[in-house]
């Protein structure tokens, strides 16, 4: 996985950045997913796996909090200490080379993990122990754009040449993969979003800026709220699951 991932230069869309843009087709589940986490400018210890070129851990540090930027790539670290350096942020932001499944932390040592589609590449059950471990009571863990497994238009984009090496060592969510955290977390919600929609993602891109475009995909993206929320079974068929946890608190013993 460590040489896939020092090959590849594909970057994952960031909630962060709070791009509004109409081309922007995931603007339903960013919005979600800015108001689960809310205010972090809270002098918190952060983590953050799959880190890339530290780009959200920059953004992550805000003004006062202190971010661990991990991947497993030394390629896209090399680029993560660039960036942060660039930005000033030696002192509060700190890449470095670690296998998520084995945190090179103490225990209770974060407010808040956050990892951006990488939930599908990792051994999830190994990773839930090691994340419920690092958090401090009452923390939170957030994954903002996870990949979820059955959609049928996305299964068969899945096999195209260019994109089945990258498939070969991912393994996209269920329904019952996120219900795994619940042995760990005291909360865990998560959100499904892109039903039908995702037949128009290919081209929000091209026509993202076009009004009878956007007033189609307002209309779908309405249409997939109300069908997922009716048809809950529908959730394992969508494209992207949003996923919050939190750890007991104190107060929760």
């Amino acid at each position: 996985m460590e040489d896939f991932f020092n090959q590849e230069v594909r970057k994952h869309p960031s909630f962060l950045l709070n791009d509004r843009k109409p081309t922007n087709f995931l603007l339903p589940s960013e919005d979600y997913a800015r108001r689960l986490l809310g205010d972090w400018d809270r002098s918190w210890n952060i983590l953050d796996i799959g880190c890339g070129d530290a780009v959200d851990s920059i953004s992550l540090a805000a003004t006062t909090n202190k971010v661990w930027a991990i991947d497993v790539a030394g390629s896209r670290i090399d680029l993560a200490r660039d960036n942060v350096e660039r930005a000033g942020l030696s002192d509060r932001v700190f890449p470095s080379v670690m296998d998520v499944h084995v945190l090179d932390f103490p225990d209770e040592h974060f407010d808040l993990v956050v990892g951006n589609s990488v939930l599908l590449f990792l051994d999830r059950g190994k990773f839930a122990k090691e994340c419920f471990r690092v958090l401090k009571p009452g923390g939170r863990a957030l994954f903002p754009n996870e990949s979820m497994k059955k959609h049928p238009l996305l299964l068969a984009r899945r096999l195209l040449p260019g994109i089945r090496d990258r498939e070969s060592i991912a393994d996209r969510l269920s329904l019952k993969d996120i219900d795994l955290f619940s042995r760990y977390f005291a909360e865990v919600e998560h959100r499904q979003f892109y039903l039908f929609s995702v037949a128009l993602a290919p081209f929000a891109g091209r026509l993202g800026n076009a009004s009878v475009f956007c007033a189609a995909l307002r209309s779908t993206y309405r249409i997939d709220e109300i069908t997922i929320r009716r048809f809950r079974r529908l959730r394992d068929y969508c494209w992207i699951s949003v996923i919050s946890l939190r750890k007991a608190g104190m107060q929760d013993k």
